[in-house]
């Protein structure tokens, strides 16, 4: 239901991987079903969280809505992702992408979120 708003539903098929190129090689059957696994959790745990929240705090699908407008314009494309812009390292002052947590040259640590990818 929240995920279907942005595009997110799940499809159960590797169709969404098809002629995406690999960084490591090709894309294993056994690779996408591990990763459609690990969304189908991530969007349960997400639905659960949601609805306890709704429950104990009394907030409404349009608050719940204004929030995920607001995450995804942080980077000021309504596109349903919220993808970092290129910084520069405040210690050696070099680009920096926004994918990496720290920076590449000299290892200054950029992103202390919890939510970092590492």
């Amino acid at each position: 239901m929240l995920f279907r708003m942005y595009g997110m539903g799940g499809s159960g098929s590797a169709k969404g991987f098809e002629g995406m190129p690999s960084a490591g090689g090709s894309v294993t059957p056994g690779q996408v079903q591990r990763l459609e696994m690990n969304l189908a959790k991530t969007m349960m745990i997400c639905e659960a969280l949601w609805e306890l929240l709704r429950e104990k705090t009394g907030l409404t699908q349009e608050d719940l809505y204004k929030k995920l407008y607001e995450i995804d314009m942080r980077d000021g494309v309504l596109d349903g992702q919220n993808q970092a812009k290129v910084r520069d390292c405040p210690s050696c002052h070099r680009p920096v992408s926004g994918r990496h947590g720290a920076c590449l040259y000299c290892g200054h640590i950029l992103d202390e979120s919890v939510f970092r990818m590492e």
